[in-house]
């Protein structure tokens, strides 16, 4: 794969492009809203050094790109390319249903 990008935060241009054409749609289990209707996320954060390689980005929907920063859910992406969700991390953690 040719990296197209340069070392920004706000994933645009010839990189966007490129990451909706791999993705299609939100990465995130289940979803399917469509690549132009998603972000482009860093899978390791960029303010913590986290490269803007393609390997490091994923397409995600506000919804799911919300639960992530805020949320603070994880993404992992398995050395087959696929992406796992993991829930946050706290003491006590309810039940949850479908998102």
């Amino acid at each position: 794969m040719i990296d197209v990008g340069q070392a920004e935060r706000t994933i645009r241009g010839p990189k966007r492009r490129a990451l909706i054409a791999r993705d299609q749609h939100c990465q995130w289990p289940g979803c399917e809203r469509p690549g132009s209707w998603c972000d482009g996320h860093h899978i390791v954060f960029w303010m913590v050094g986290g490269g803007d390689e393609l390997e490091n980005m994923v397409l995600l929907c506000s919804r799911h790109h919300w639960k992530v920063h805020e949320g603070a859910w994880q993404l992992i992406r398995t050395d087959q390319g696929k992406i796992i969700t993991s829930p946050p991390r706290t003491m006590f953690s309810p039940p949850r249903g479908p998102d």
